[in-house]
């Protein structure tokens, strides 16, 4: 009978504590996998809402301090400032920069007072298409009975003539203007066609229209305000893209909103560490469960393992028993911790962290698991197995 024969049988025999065992590998290795999985689909998932948020960086003028002294300029403490406007010509440098494969949306606007039937109000030019995919909480208010549609895809190709205008909640009631209604806006007539639903910020008092259009009535034609842009990457900061974006439009200056970004970051980091910190303990007491275990396993065998050392056992001979015994269980504790963990993050993760849609099984982990096991195997069983080997035979056949 050789070594790993013996180990098997000793797991046959001992049941009850192999089994116990074999728990606090598994609730270890399972917590483990459980929290790396709802922590990477957190990343995701986060990054997917911040898409939903709108922009995450804003291009606006660039405006530099300038001294005119005889006809040369020099910076002065005494300052005129020299503002370079952006134009639709801006657009495209952005999709051609160096951080173009993480741009999501560009929308570009136009914002200026125009006098609305005789009232001074804040008009917006926008590409609607852009606009309503980048800020997908715009919805339109109920009107006539009939709700528009909830779905920011739905809004986005919502097909607004350029003669049309969508008006925020408070310039609605301030302008006493329901949907299907013309106004005269600098002289030209424009029709409502439809009212946003009250979000309780300033984007409520704000008239939206075409972009060419509101160019066209502020006499600025193909100026801009301002490019908000929906950049965001999983593997970069959002800083590096602010720079590329500053590189591309040398008349623009990209500002992060840092925001969406430090709420993403946050979120995920206090999450794993609260995940970091639960696991470490469950991982700790899974460990002193493999030596209580592996110990009294040891005191229960003092006499076959002096038999053992009685008949030409060498200490390494024993440690390779417990060792084989602990490493057995563990690689089967790794497989059911793997497949028990990838469940609960599937099944409770959505719950537990507020995750939209499933949690993918990653399989990647798997072999991790598997090497947590037998690591926790190992280092609960060193103790016992060196206590084993040091037994005296003679000691522990006459202690039976």
């Amino acid at each position: 009978m050789n070594i790993f024969q013996i180990a098997l049988n000793n797991l046959k025999r001992r049941k009850a504590k192999m089994l116990f065992l074999m728990l606090g590998l598994v609730i270890g290795v399972t917590t483990v996998v459980a929290f790396l999985n709802i922590i990477e689909a957190m990343r995701i998932d986060l990054g997917e809402r911040i898409d939903e948020f709108g922009a995450n960086a804003v291009i606006l003028p660039r405006s530099e301090g300038v001294e005119i002294d005889n006809g040369t300029m020099a910076m002065s403490s005494d300052l005129t400032y020299d503002v370079q406007n952006l134009t639709l010509e801006d657009v495209p440098k952005i999709y051609e920069s160096s951080v173009s494969e993480y741009i999501n949306i560009v929308s570009p606007k136009l914002i200026g007072a125009v006098n609305v039937n005789d009232q001074k109000s804040l008009i917006v030019g926008i590409q609607t298409k852009q606009e309503f995919t980048q800020k997908r909480w715009f919805t339109l208010a109920l009107q006539d009975g009939v709700e528009a549609s909830e779905k920011v895809g739905d809004l986005a190709l919502l097909d607004i003539s350029e003669d049309s205008l969508i008006l925020g909640a408070s310039a609605a009631r301030a302008l006493k203007l329901n949907v299907g209604e013309e106004v005269s806006i600098n002289g030209q007539i424009f029709k409502v066609f439809g009212v946003l639903q009250e979000l309780g910020s300033e984007e409520d008092g704000l008239i939206y229209a075409n972009l060419g259009i509101v160019q066209s009535l502020l006499n600025r034609p193909g100026e801009l305000s301002m490019i908000e842009v929906s950049a965001y990457c999983n593997n970069c900061p959002i800083e590096e893209i602010v720079m590329g974006l500053d590189e591309a439009l040398p008349n623009g200056r990209a500002i992060a909103l840092r925001q969406a970004a430090l709420f993403r970051e946050e979120t995920i980091e206090q999450f794993a560490l609260f995940g970091y910190a639960l696991s470490g303990m469950v991982l700790l007491i899974a460990a002193l469960m493999v030596l209580t275990t592996m110990l009294s396993s040891i005191n229960d065998r003092t006499r076959e393992i002096g038999i053992f050392r009685a008949i030409g056992f060498r200490r390494s001979h024993i440690m390779s028993i417990i060792f084989l015994e602990a490493g057995i269980i563990s690689i089967f504790s790794g497989l059911v911790g793997f497949i028990s963990g990838s469940l609960l993050a599937k099944y409770v993760g959505p719950y537990l962290a507020q995750i939209q849609g499933d949690i993918p099984v990653r399989l990647e982990l798997l072999l991790p698991a598997i090497l947590l096991s037998v690591g926790l195997a190992i280092l609960g069983s060193t103790y016992p197995a060196l206590k084993a080997a040091r037994m005296d035979p003679a000691e522990a056949l006459r202690f039976i």
